[in-house]
């Protein structure tokens, strides 16, 4: 009698130690999907979208004994933040005039951001462009003038934002939902365990 009454414990050990089994299976794999690095609910890619914006961006620098500055180009605007070499103080209100090969444009300061804006369209429009862009600006403020050489590396040509999207969106529908498929096998073969067990115990 106690022979039988093990082996009936071991048995309904075993079978609830595989149930357990698949419940933390499904659970991961749950947590898989709805992970950072999946797609979110509008296809988007969650982890991505945040570093994009801050680091690649076509930079340059350039300094000499009396400035130093930095220049970023975005998608419709020059962003130029100018600094007095010795001290790092910004310096507002210079003139700053760029030449771009046999193209030439001025920034305006703006006191808002701090920095110099360039929205001249001809010359963005180059410098979206990929390739290695030679950028010389003549600075002059109240008691100094000098001459900037800076290069400019744009790697890729900027897209438009819409464009971006359309192609995460393309993307995201050709990526075949791997994890659905295993979540839904899950589920099925959870059911037949819990279908045999409810039959023993009749």
């Amino acid at each position: 009698m106690s022979i039988t009454f093990y082996a009936l414990h071991q048995k309904q050990f075993s079978t609830r130690f595989i149930l357990a089994l698949l419940l933390l299976s499904l659970f991961f794999i749950t947590k898989a999907i709805a992970s950072p690095g999946a797609h979110g609910p509008n296809g988007e890619h969650l982890d991505t979208r945040t570093k994009v914006a801050a680091s690649t961006n076509p930079k340059f620098e350039s300094f000499t004994e009396t400035f130093e500055l930095a220049g970023e180009l975005l998608e419709n605007q020059l962003v130029i933040y100018l600094h007095d070499f010795k001290t790092n103080t910004p310096i507002a209100d210079a003139s700053i005039d760029l030449e771009l090969g046999e193209m030439a444009s001025s920034a305006e300061f703006s006191a808002q951001l701090q920095a110099y804006i360039v929205t001249d369209q001809t010359l963005l429009a180059q410098l979206k462009q990929a390739g290695l862009h030679e950028i010389v600006m003549t600075i002059l403020t109240e008691e100094n003038g000098d001459l900037l050489v800076a290069n400019l590396e744009n790697h890729q040509a900027l897209e438009s934002t819409d464009a971006h999207e359309n192609a995460e969106h393309d993307d995201h529908h050709h990526d075949f939902p791997w994890l659905i498929v295993l979540l839904c096998i899950g589920v099925f073969v959870i059911g037949l365990l819990v279908g045999r067990l409810s039959k023993e115990r009749k």
